[in-house]
């Protein structure tokens, strides 16, 4: 599966394998604590534009990782794994601000929105944010659009619930 990951300095463009579970039971997984991305390239944020040194493989420690963009909701994984849950999803429009960059997009939850539960309760490090848009915000070239993608609810600084449109 092809994947843009971002670091805190680098955006990381290759191809991930998460297995049959999909891309939210790969970077949950509690028994690993990295990923290896083959055909990898790697680009200096204040390069983004550029063209990256390329390695047939990287590894990369899973909690330096802001984010994990994929190019279709299903590289997630199965609604009822990425879901984690019986209840109904609700979308809420947020505003989350982690590790240097501002991410908008659609999150679910089971009714009302609820910091602390999404924040501190359950195991999984990586949340997922659909319809999302990503900015470094010191780099401004650096932005990218993803039907999905993971974030390191580790990283969060902020999360703000938009109003219409937001």
């Amino acid at each position: 599966m092809d994947v843009e990951i971002y670091t805190t300095s680098h955006v990381i463009s290759g191809s991930l394998d998460p297995g049959s579970h999909g891309l939210f039971s790969f970077m949950n997984r509690p028994t690993e604590s990295y990923i290896e991305v083959s055909e990898a390239e790697l680009r200096p944020l204040h390069l983004v534009t550029q063209e990256g040194d390329k390695t047939d493989r990287l590894r990369l420690v899973k909690g330096e990782v802001i984010a994990v963009l994929v190019q279709s909701r299903g590289g997630l994984g199965p609604a009822s794994v990425v879901r984690s849950g019986y209840t109904k999803p609700f979308p809420h429009r947020v505003r989350v601000l982690a590790g240097g960059y501002e991410m908008r997009g659609m999150m679910q939850a089971g009714g009302r929105f609820e910091f602390g539960s999404i924040m501190f309760e359950g195991a999984s490090p990586f949340l997922p944010l659909f319809d999302a848009g990503l900015k470094a915000l010191l780099f401004p070239k650096a932005r990218a659009q993803a039907p999905a993608l993971l974030f390191n609810r580790d990283k969060v600084q902020a999360i703000a619930v938009l109003r219409d449109g937001g």
